[in-house]
C-alpha cells in the first residue's frame, strides 16, 4: 500500500472518529442536562473531553512534531479548507444555540452550566459533523 492509500484510509478513519466524537458529545450533554451528572466535580472530565475534541479539529497536534509523509498528505490544502468551513459551521451553530437558549431562558430559568454545555456542544458537534462530512465527500 502506498503513501496516498494510507493517507486516504487514515483520513476516512479520522472522519468516522469525528462522527463518533460528535455523538459522544451529544450523549454527554443530554445526560448531564437531564441530571445524571450533578455537581462541579463532573465538569472536569467534560472540560477535558471538549478540549481534546476541539484540539482534534485543529492541525495543532501535527505541528508539534514531524509525523512524516502520510501526515503531510492527510493535512493538505483541502483538509485545511475543510477545517475552516467546519469552524464556520461551529460558530453559526453556537450562535443559533445561544439565541435559542436565551429565548427559552426568558420563559423558564436555565442553569448557567446547562447553557454553557448546550452552546459548546452545539458548536463542537456542528463543527465535527461538518468536518467529517466534507472529508468523507472528498475521499470519494
Amino acid at each position: 500500500m502506498g503513501l496516498v492509500e494510507k493517507a486516504e484510509r487514515k483520513s476516512r478513519a479520522r472522519a468516522i472518529l469525528s462522527y463518533l466524537l460528535a455523538a459522544m458529545l451529544l450523549v454527554s450533554a443530554v445526560l448531564a442536562i437531564a441530571g445524571h451528572s450533578e455537581g462541579a466535580s463532573r465538569l472536569a472530565p467534560w472540560f477535558v473531553m471538549i478540549g481534546l475534541t476541539a484540539l482534534n479539529l485543529t492541525s495543532l497536534p501535527f505541528r508539534w512534531r514531524s509525523y512524516g509523509e502520510v501526515s503531510k498528505l492527510m493535512n493538505d490544502e483541502t483538509t485545511r479548507d475543510h477545517r475552516r468551513s467546519s469552524f464556520a459551521a461551529g460558530f453559526w451553530a453556537m450562535f443559533a444555540a445561544a439565541v435559542v437558549v436565551m429565548i427559552i431562558a426568558s420563559f423558564s430559568p436555565i442553569d448557567a452550566v446547562a447553557i454553557g454545555r448546550i452552546t459548546i456542544t452545539a458548536g463542537l458537534t456542528a463543527a465535527l459533523v461538518a468536518f467529517a462530512t466534507l472529508e468523507l465527500r472528498a475521499s470519494r
